[in-house]
């Protein structure tokens, strides 16, 4: 897990389904892991949107580059 994982924690207060928590209480399950693996999870998934929305004019210039000059490996195709 990232270091941001191991600082401090933050006690906080979430809301589950009534059967989820039982399950996960029976089956011995740690809340605050799992929720923090999750969260790491989803960060990843948020920045890299947010670096693909970011970078999407440069990747509409190298297609049309690609589009108007090909690549320069395409005379090494053989398919």
């Amino acid at each position: 897990m990232s270091t941001v994982a191991n600082r401090m924690k933050k006690t906080v207060s979430v809301t589950v389904a009534p059967e989820l928590y039982q399950q996960a209480r029976n089956a011995n399950l740690n809340f605050s892991a799992i929720l923090t693996k999750a969260l790491i999870m989803e960060l990843k998934k948020v920045k890299a949107l947010e670096w693909k929305q970011a970078n999407t004019a440069g990747f509409d210039e190298l297609n049309r580059i690609n589009d108007e000059y090909g690549l320069l490996s395409d005379k090494y195709k053989e398919f």
